[in-house]
């Protein structure tokens, strides 16, 4: 159903799209630094995963860790939206990782990733309150003094219960808590991952049309939305159709219709390599680790709590 409605938007709009001229080195230079930064990106997250797994001690070979998310990522292309994460468990399982700490490190992570969306569409909101285009030409004054506090409220909101179910859930799994300390790293990691997927963005926008291209920190905010509201719609095969309007949404007012439009398309198609490409690394890590025999220290079995 995404997928028909984003062909019918496209039939509709096409006489609006951009002719694009191929013979530009900025336009392939653009599109060379947009798939680098998603590729980066996901190796950023992939970081982060192995990090929340090294909070309880899960002692494995680095590729194998990396691999199991480079390699799964690719199911959230599968209708409804959760075979990543199913993909990702049975990969880990085969690595050794206890159920307990599995179950646990799932959970910490989707409250990590969600969580920085969420915050750093909210900073750059308050911000920049402009780059919200409906909201801040129709009521500029709204969309400048009560929206941040708004948002801000929702993520604070949304944070609180996420720690509640995280420590509730911790305590049933019987693993140890992390500490605040422990989820500097894998907080920094998730949000370098968010601005370097801003500047992804903002390169393929720079390549349909650089004359109008958004500054990087609107092309960040609008990215960040866009992959929550994909995140969160369940369904959608990789947010496919959901965060490609968010997209064309924001573009559009700085670069008209046709050209958000344009932007969105080229990116989900950047994406969609960048994921076959970080696929393609990640299989490759997992078949080398795998020819070394994994350090599974002993604390993958269920930490005793305080």
């Amino acid at each position: 159903m995404a997928l028909t409605c984003l062909g019918y938007l496209v039939v509709q709009r096409a006489p609006k799209l951009p002719p694009l001229e191929l013979s530009s080195p900025v336009l392939w230079a653009a599109l060379a630094v947009s798939l680098f930064c998603y590729v980066l990106s996901q190796c950023a997250a992939a970081e982060a995963w192995r990090s929340i797994l090294s909070l309880w001690a899960v002692r494995i070979a680095p590729k194998l860790a990396w691999g199991q998310t480079m390699v799964s990522q690719i199911g959230k292309y599968i209708p409804g939206n959760v075979a990543h994460l199913f993909g990702r468990v049975v990969i880990a399982r085969r690595d050794g990782v206890a159920s307990s700490v599995l179950a646990a490190s799932m959970v910490l992570e989707v409250a990590v990733t969600l969580g920085v969306g969420l915050a750093v569409a909210g900073v750059l909101f308050i911000v920049e309150p402009d780059a919200i285009p409906n909201l801040a030409a129709t009521y500029p004054d709204f969309g400048a003094q009560l929206l941040p506090v708004l948002f801000a409220v929702v993520v604070a909101i949304g944070v609180g219960a996420g720690v509640i179910v995280l420590k509730s859930r911790l305590q049933s799994l019987g693993v140890k808590r992390p500490s605040v300390s422990d989820l500097v790293r894998p907080l920094a990691l998730h949000l370098a991952s968010f601005v370097i997927l801003g500047v992804s963005l903002w390169a393929a926008a720079l390549a349909i049309a650089p004359d109008f291209t958004p500054d990087l920190v609107t092309c960040t905010l609008i990215f960040a939305l866009a992959w929550a509201a994909g995140f969160i719609v369940p369904g959608a095969p990789g947010g496919i159709g959901i965060r490609d309007s968010i997209i064309v949404l924001g573009l559009a007012v700085s670069m008209g219709e046709g050209s958000g439009l344009a932007v969105a398309l080229l990116h989900r198609a950047i994406s969609i390599c960048g994921d076959v490409i970080t696929f393609a690394i990640g299989w490759n890590m997992r078949r080398v680790g795998e020819d070394k025999t994994p350090s599974i220290n002993a604390a993958c079995t269920p930490v005793p709590t305080d």
